[in-house]
């Protein structure tokens, strides 16, 4: 297994909306999915933003939001998953885990 560093925390306060975004590209066949979050925030939606001008295989950005609802850490970690491989999933990158601080 891969050693990936985490980027800086994200602090939060309870209540606030805040949100990740991973580059991503699924017409490549892969998607992120969200895969483990701690308990002191809740998943609320997440979009995909495709780069312009929009073309096959030019990729895009996937926006996760959450919103803190009690005080608490913990990591939220993202998957690569290759739909036409479900059992391929990769290790997450750098940019696929944050941890996050609610106070």
């Amino acid at each position: 297994m891969q050693k990936v560093d985490l980027l800086p925390p994200i602090n939060a306060k309870v209540g606030d909306i805040f949100e990740i975004s991973i580059p991503s590209n699924p017409t490549t066949g892969y998607s992120c999915l969200l895969s483990e979050m701690p308990t002191c925030v809740y998943f609320v939606e997440s979009s995909y933003i495709a780069d312009k001008p929009v073309k096959q295989g030019s990729g895009g950005t996937s926006k996760f939001k959450f919103v803190a609802v009690e005080e608490g850490e913990g990591k939220i970690i993202f998957h690569s998953v290759k739909f036409s491989h479900p059992l391929e999933i990769l290790e997450p990158t750098q940019m696929q885990q944050r941890f996050v601080i609610v106070k």
